[in-house]
């Protein structure tokens, strides 16, 4: 299954949320593509948009070789494998220069749109894709500590042995799940960057 572009998938993905009964959720779209895709359900659902922070810790050498991932509050989620690519230290290090990337972004969204809060609420977790799965988790770990009412991850596109396991932590909507995954932009004919600058646009419509 291939998508035109973000919209497109999101598009699709409110049919398949549609069915669930929803109360008003706050949609989630982790920075930056899956904002986009966010957005979409966002209106689709008769939600309302907002942003989860989280970074992948990557290999070294390899960034986009997830090894875990951090989140807004400052946790970080390992991959049992993560020790076997790189030390303590190391991780440690990455750890710290993802949060910095993700405080630099906390100021420059939060002044456009506030944190809605989660507490009691129905909540959509988006992204445009899960590869390993690291940076959703990091994302659910900050969401359920916020104890709302119900989560669901929901994407276009995912590697299968991310969905298992993400099963066991929340609901799970995926509209593909290939079994020869590649990477995420592989099923999109159009996978052009999102730049913080359409986030902040985006998330400005919405404090209107």
């Amino acid at each position: 299954m291939r998508f035109r572009d973000r919209r497109h998938a999101g598009a699709l993905l409110v049919e398949a949320l549609k069915p669930l009964g929803l109360e008003r959720p706050v949609v989630l779209g982790i920075p930056r593509g899956g904002v986009v895709v966010a957005d979409e359900v966002a209106k689709g659902l008769g939600g309302e948009l907002d942003v989860v922070l989280v970074r992948k810790v990557g290999a070294p050498g390899n960034p986009e070789f997830a090894l875990g991932a951090v989140g807004e509050k400052g946790g970080m989620v390992l991959k049992p494998y993560a020790l076997q690519y790189a030390d303590q230290s190391y991780l440690e290090r990455e750890a710290a220069r993802q949060k910095d990337v993700i405080r630099k972004r906390a100021e420059r969204y939060r002044k456009v749109r506030p944190k809605v809060p989660l507490a009691g609420r129905d909540v959509v977790l988006v992204d445009d894709g899960i590869a390993t799965g690291s940076t959703m988790e990091a994302a659910l770990a900050v969401v359920l500590s916020e104890k709302p009412r119900r989560v669901v991850v929901a994407v276009p596109v995912a590697s299968p042995d991310a969905v298992e396991r993400l099963k066991d932590q929340a609901e799970v909507v995926v509209l593909s799940t290939p079994p020869d995954f590649a990477a995420v932009g592989a099923y999109f004919m159009d996978f052009g960057e999102v730049t913080d600058e359409e986030v902040e646009g985006l998330l400005l419509q919405w404090s209107a």
